[in-house]
Order: C-alpha cells, then structure tokens, then sequence
C-alpha cells in the first residue's frame, strides 16, 4: 500500500540482526492454536507500539499469468470489511497518526504500523478483522486498480526498476521467481475479485501468520490479548508453494536507457538466500567490497571509474549479487566491464583482507547495543529474523554471522564471482531513450464515497475517537555555550550503552561562495573522507572500524559509538572536523569526478526540470539561483577550499547535540576538551535568504523526459511567512487535512476515488523570512489536468469555507499522536532540537504547537489559509510526456 513513503524490508547487518539476550525477560512468544506464530517484546523507551504482521506469501506464489496478485490483494486489505468500510479504516489509521504502511516481496507480504501503545487494541482488532472478513468488493477493485497501475506507471518510469524487470526473467527463467512483486498493467486489467478472493483465502490464514508487537507494553498480558482477538479463527491447509529455482543461469548482456547524470556496468549473478548457508558469507561480502577499505575503491583513486561497489540482495529463498562500476556519461562501457571482470578475478584468485572482514564483524557484534534506540526498528529486526530467516530470535540470527569467516567469504567469491558466467548489464544515460510499451493507465472515473466514516464504527474502534493529553515537550538536560561561541545541548537517555553527537554548522553556499566558486562547499564536503592531517584516509577508516563507530565530518557532522568507545571516537571526529588534511590528491580526484559528473547531470530532465523550478519561484537577483557548474568547479583550487573552510566552519555558527549514555558533566568536560580550542574569526556571517514577496505566478511549464511513461508534477507557491509565523500551527493542521493520511482530502479525491494518482504529498517549508508550499504528484498525462483541478478545487474549498469540526479534530488527534510517538527514535528529538536551534526557536516551542493544535478551530484554519495560499496562484511544473489541455 506504501501510503506515506516505499519501503522495502532488509535485514540489515549494519543496523544489528541481533537482539541481546537481556530481552529474554521482557520476551514472550506462543504459537496459537490455530498455528499463528506470536512475539511480544517490551521496549519501553516512549508510550509506543510497533505492529507487524507478516503473511508468509508473495509474488511467487501468484497463479501464473497473474505476477501481481499478492500485491493487488495489499491494496485490497486498505479497502475495509463489512464491519468497517473502506472510509471508516481511512479514518480510523488518520486518526491514529503514526505510521501504516505495507509491502510485498517475492516470499512475504507484510502490514506494519507505529502507533501510541494505548491504541493497541483497536489495530489487533482491525488486523484480525481484515484476517477473516475482507470485503473484496469489485466496485472498489475496479477504483483500486487505477491506483495501483499507477504505481505500475511510476515503477516503469523508473530505469532502475526496468533492468529489475529485463534482469528476473534471466536469473530465474522459467520460475515462480522470474518477475517482480509490482505485477503488470495487463494482468490488473484481467483480475476480478473472484482471483483475489481465492489467493485471500488460500493464503491469508493464521497458520501462514506471524505477528511481532515491540513497544510499551506487558508481553504476557499482550499475548493473551492477541490470543483472545486471534485465536478463534480458523487455520486452513496451505497450498503446495513453488520450487527454487534450479535451472542454470544463460549469461547475456543487457541494455537500459536512463535519464540517469552517469553510465554503469554490472555483472550480476543468483545468489545465496536469507536462509542459505551462505547467506551470512554473502552479507559480509557485500559489506567488505562496499567499503573503502575493499578491494574495489582502489579503482575509483586510480581516476579509472567515478564509483564502485557490490550489492547482495537476499530474499527468503532466492537471492542477486551485483558488482557495478559507474563511469562519465559517454565513456567506454565496453572498457569499463573488461576492467570490473580483470579485478573480480584478481578478487577471487587474491581473496579479500582477513582484517576488512574483522572490521565488519566488529561492527555487526557493536550493533547489538544500538538495537533498543528504535521501537519500529527492533521490530523490524524481530520480524526479520522470524520470518525471513526462520531463527528464533536476532540473536539466533547473528549467530550465524559472527561465524563467518575469511575463507567462507573467499570461497563464496571463487563460487560466485565468475565474470564468465556473470549477466552484464549496461546502462547508458540517454537523452533519445523511450518510455515503456502500455503507457497511459488511466483510472476509475467513479466518484463514489465521500472519504469519511459513514455510520458508527464498530465498538473495537471507538476508542480512536479518545485523543490522548498532548505530550509535554521535555526540554534537554542541558543546554549551555562554550566561549568560542559553540553552543551544546544533551539529552541522557540510558536506554543502551550507545551515545550519539550531532553537530550543525549553519551555512549557505550560494550566500557564501565567493562569485564564480559555485560548488566550492559540496567539494569542501566531499574531501573530509580523506582524513585529517594526524589520520589520512586508511587509518581513519581502520580507527572506526576499530571502534565499531561512525564519523563524518562538514556542515552536519556527527558520531555514534558504543558508551566504552565514545572517548576515542570524539576524538576521532574532532581531529576531523578542526583539522581536516584535504589532501592535494584528494583535491584532484574529487574535483575532477564532480567536473565529469556535473556534465552529465545538466543534460538530465531532473536537472532542467529544478532550475525551471528555481528561476521561475525565486527572484532575478536570489542567490538561490547559484549553482556549480563545470566551468566554476573547473575554476576552484585547493586555495579556494581552505579559504571556505576557514570562513563557514566557524564555533559560534555552530550547535552539537550529544543524546544517549552520558551524563551531563561528562558530555560537558568531553565537548569542551574536543571543541574548546575551536576559533572564528571575523563577524559572524547571516546566512538567511531575504524576504520574498507572495508571488503568484500560475504558470505551467513542462520538461520533456523521453524515458519516462508517467508525469511527476509538482505545484509550487512561494508566500511571505517565515517559521515565526503565529499561524504556522493552523496552517499544519491544514495540510494534515490535505495529505497526510489515507483519509486526507487529496489523497480521497486523486486516489480512492478516481485512480487519478497512487500517492501525492505535500510540503510546508518555512525558512527565517519566507516559506514555501508544494504539492507534488504522479499521474497519466491524460489525467494530469483533472489531477491539478482537484488540488486546486480542495484548497479552494477550504479557503472559502470552514473545515468540518470532526475533520480538524482527526487532523488534531493525528499530529497528537505523531507527538506522542517522537520520543519512539532515541535520536529524533535531538533531530527536533537541531532544527529550533537552527532557527532560533525556544524549548517552549513545542508545548506550545500542542496547545495551538488544541485550541485550532475551522475557522482559524480558514484563516491561516487564506493568508498562504492563493489556490489559483500555484505554478506547475510537469516531467515526461506534454500533458494534454494544461495551461
């Protein structure tokens, strides 16, 4: 369904398959006895619950000449129940805020949500619901398939999904495996409901269920809770599930048209699965030819390629290795695949570093004490590891990795990367390319349904209708400045033995480059990965991986480490952002790679269509209309980096945020020792943009993507308030109304009911003395002027009229409960302080959003939109094909 963003699950080994052992005590688990798999983990880190439920079935098991039924049938699962129509689940999730969202893949699909915890019976209510009772109705088929074959649309339109689709059909041919999940325009077009009900029926069963709930909550008074709302329904048979795939890979090479900035080659071969024994020894494959420290980022200091890695994606029972090389627009392909396979089979024949490996293990072993910083990620670790790995735990899982060794990974190289049996695929940025066959999905014409509960919910939802006290914003536990100017905040949170700093440097490129430096602060950026003048680039890397810890330097610098390393670590990244080397070879690599890239970025769509954007919002004399070009990168000397370092790096310009295992006093004696010595020199620069005037300009301007079969448009307004605006708050409820959520206005209007689009969203940007505000759009060309009307129409109604008052009060309870769920990231309040710092907000700020939120009414929402928007002053900007009868 991805209703706010595509997300796609990946066991991470990065982000720690692993779950300490000291969850055994706030662990429950019981398969039911209908055969429905149940884990319950506690992690109290704020008042939330993270929901999934994973059907063991995907597109594999799709009947054949139908690829996309496991995902129709995700679509169908937001269409409602007899209990609970198709209006009233809209309104129920827009209410409860947070997150919902699902996803198929070849062997699961699966539904998962973020949600305050005391809302946790009414989604395990709604989920059983949706289990046994889903409606299936062919009128709302016949509405959903529009959406989908939208998504159809954009995927298509997408160069990187057409080599998934030219690529599968290769690597598995003649298997259940041979496409992807997304499905086809002409299989939607012959599914009826009667194909849907019967894959529901077969595979929509608690005995091909798994639910893992992690959050605030009492593991075994949750399993019984689920027992008694699950446990009556009954299991089925399964069917028979398709064989692997055995049948031997043909190599070939294949060919993309891209509007890509770059050219690429790849090898690609079938590789090991989540459940293969060599499934570990591939992960850590990957992650050691990934790193700098591997054995391809030689080729791109040689000045032989602009980029270089390895990519293993791994399915339950199926799984991709890629090795890939990025080249200049133009350049040799043919020169460059010679290269990519001389230096795999120099890989294969000299194996990889015994001590790269080790690093990365050390990594994998240190993740295990970040895994309670996020509830939704340490669901989605427990959901990994039980369904896609089939272990009894994230320990299980990790297991399995830790026992990974250099000769594993080295035999799995000889095994698998044999240039001579891998399938090439080359893709080549073109600006002649052609859009996909079947272009022009369409959508429903129907205009039924009014996007809002009809009749009563039933009891199990009622209580969504109990907004819950607006949380009090807890101010940080310190919050003090240096005197160089250098202001610090903390937040201690001893909820693992991790600590994280955040540093943000406030700065404007385009207000302080000197003329004709455009691109000199992106190149200052990209050279601290190259060490300081006490590490340079290998030992730097070596050090962190040493630690297990993260560092990057520039305007947004950071580090996160275990609590026991966090001494070395800072010190590591202070030497980096105080005493960069930028090294004159560095200087020369980098330059010269932005100077081959840039030349292939201003020929792409995506470029032509943002300086459309920028020169027609912004005024003559904006600097937000400088930008780097070949000629001014060309221009730059290492000269010209350090005299921008020196101006823009600056301690009284600057804030760090240190969150987790710390204490006040010592995360104030370690940022005065590391930070205390930084200097600035010269007047403290003002790096805001000027105030811009309300500037309608109902234009429409198109820019022509030849590869691409469905328009992105995107609607764009510039007004006069800034982020000190008293009516910010009414104005956030506003767009709430408008896209955030299933039950939004525009979401009802371009999707449920017309298929016009499969997702639109919004934007509210406030700077210190203007805004901006944006909506932005996929659709046909054909509907892409009813799409535009229907923006245009529901921002007109709202100005003209007041909003219902159960309307608001569902745009109320869902930024509510978006409040609540904050503090469900260990990190993202530090991500919110930066943020009021940056713009010179107070603490109170948010205390009082949650009392503006309260006291909104429709008619203070009418208002805050009539002095934003000017519905009819919108300018739009289409990419693709010319819609029709737009002006």
């Amino acid at each position: 369904m991805h209703i706010f963003q595509k997300t796609f699950l990946a066991v991470s080994l990065l982000a720690g398959l692993v779950c300490s052992t000291a969850y055994a005590a706030d662990m429950a688990r019981e398969t039911l006895p209908n055969g429905m798999r149940v884990v319950v983990v506690r992690n109290p880190l704020a008042p939330a619950v993270s929901v999934q439920l994973t059907y063991m079935v995907g597109s594999a098991e799709a009947p054949k000449g139908f690829p996309g039924t496991a995902h129709a049938l995700e679509h169908m699962m937001f269409r409602g129940t007899p209990s609970l129509s198709g209006d009233q689940l809209s309104t129920v999730m827009g209410t409860l805020g947070g997150q919902f969202n699902a996803f198929t893949q070849t062997d699961l699909t699966r539904y998962y949500c973020l949600i305050p915890a005391q809302d946790l019976d009414v989604v395990l209510h709604m989920e059983a619901d949706r289990m046994q009772h889903l409606s299936l109705d062919a009128g709302q088929w016949a509405k959903e398939r529009g959406a989908i074959e939208q998504e159809v649309s954009m995927d298509l339109s997408n160069p990187g999904y057409k080599a998934k689709e030219q690529l599968l059909p290769v690597l598995f041919a003649h298997s259940s495996y041979d496409h992807a999940p997304l499905g086809t325009r002409s299989s939607f077009e012959a599914t009826d409901v009667k194909l849907l009900r019967d894959f529901y029926t077969k595979w929509y069963v608690p005995n091909n269920a798994v639910l893992v709930i992690v959050g605030d909550v009492d593991p075994a008074a949750t399993l019984k809770k689920v027992g008694r709302t699950f446990g009556s329904i009954p299991a089925r048979p399964l069917p028979e599930r398709p064989p692997i795939p055995v049948e031997g890979v043909v190599p070939q090479a294949l060919t993309v048209q891209t509007n890509y900035a770059v050219d690429s080659v790849a090898l690609l071969w079938r590789g090991p699965s989540l459940r293969d024994k060599d499934g570990p020894a591939a992960a850590v494959l990957d992650a050691v030819l990934s790193s700098r420290r591997g054995p391809l980022y030689p080729l791109v200091l040689q000045h032989k390629v602009l980029a270089a890695g390895l990519n293993v994606d791994r399915n339950i029972y199926t799984g991709t290795i890629k090795a890939s090389l990025t080249i200049p627009k133009g350049g040799d392909t043919k020169a460059a695949l010679a290269l990519l396979k001389a230096t795999l089979d120099d890989i294969r024949t000299k194996g990889v570093s015994s001590d790269v490996v080790e690093g990365m293990k050390k990594r994998w072993l240190a993740s295990k004490d970040f895994e309670k910083n996020s509830i939704l990620d340490l669901g989605d670790l427990w959901s990994g590891a039980v369904t896609a790995e089939n272990t009894d735990s994230p320990d299980a899982s990790f297991d399995r990795y830790a026992k990974v060794t250099v000769q594993d990974v080295n035999a799995l190289a000889r095994k698998l990367l044999d240039p001579e049996h891998g399938v090439a695929m080359t893709m080549l940025a073109s600006d002649h390319g052609k859009p996909p066959a079947g272009q022009g999905f369409g959508g429903s014409e129907s205009f039924a349904g009014q996007g809002s509960a009809t009749g009563p919910l039933p009891d199990w939802a009622q209580p969504v209708r109990n907004v819950p006290a607006p949380p009090v914003y807890t101010v940080p536990d310190a919050d003090f400045t240096l005197p160089n100017g250098l202001r610090v905040v903390v937040r201690t949170k001893h909820v693992s033995p991790t600590v994280f700093l955040f540093g943000h440097i406030k700065s404007n490129e385009n207000i302080q480059a000197p003329a004709g430096k455009e691109g000199v602060g992106a190149l200052t950026a990209q050279l601290f990965p190259f060490g300081s003048v006490t590490r340079d680039r290998e030992t730097l890397e070596k050090s962190l991986d040493d630690l297990a810890a993260n560092a990057g330097g520039g305007v947004n610098f950071s580090v996160s480490g275990r609590t026991q390393d966090f001494d070395a670590a800072l010190a590591i990244l202070a030497d980096l952002e105080l005493h960069p080397a930028f090294p004159q070879y560095a200087f020369d690599l980098t330059r010269q790679n932005m100077i081959r890239v840039q030349a292939g970025v201003e020929q792409t769509p995506g470029y032509r269509l943002q300086q459309t954007i920028t020169k027609t919002l912004y005024p003559a004399n904006s600097p937000a209309l400088r930008v780097q070009s070949g000629k001014s990168l060309s221009g730059l000397t290492r000269e010209d980096v350090l005299s921008y370092y020196q101006s823009v790096y600056r301690p009284d310009m600057t804030t760090i945020e240190v969150v987790g295992d710390i204490s006040v006093e010592e995360a104030r004696r370690k940022i005065t020792s590391a930070f205390g010595e930084w200097k600035a020199t010269g007047p403290k620069p003002d790096v805001d943009l000027a105030a811009i005037p309300f500037n309608p300009v109902p234009a429409v301007q198109s820019v022509s993507d030849p590869v691409r079969s469905q328009d992105v448009v995107i609607m764009a307004q510039i007004n006069a308030h800034g982020w000190n605006d008293p009516q910010r708050y009414d104005m956030t409820l506003a767009d709430i109304m408008l896209t955030h959520g299933f039950d939004s206005r525009l979401y009802q209007d371009l999707r449920v009911r017309t298929g016009y689009v499969y997702t639109v969203g919004s934007q509210l940007a406030l700077q210190k003395n203007f805004g901006n505000y944006l909506f932005a759009f996929g659709a046909d060309p054909a509907s892409v002027k009813a799409a535009r009307q229907h923006v245009v129409q529901d921002l007109q109604a709202m100005v003209e009229k007041p909003v219902p008052v159960e309307e608001l009060a569902r745009a109320r309870a869902h930024m509510i409960r978006d409040m609540i769920l904050l503090n469900a990231v260990v990190t993202a309040p530090s991500r919110l302080d930066e943020a009021l710092m940056s713009h010179g907000l107070g603490w109170e700020h948010l205390n009082d959003a949650a009392k503006a939120f309260q006291a909104a009414t429709p008619e203070s929402v009418q208002a805050a939109l009539k002095n934003y928007v000017r519905p009819d002053g919108f300018a739009t900007f289409v990419l693709g094909p010319t819609p029709s009868g737009l002006n």
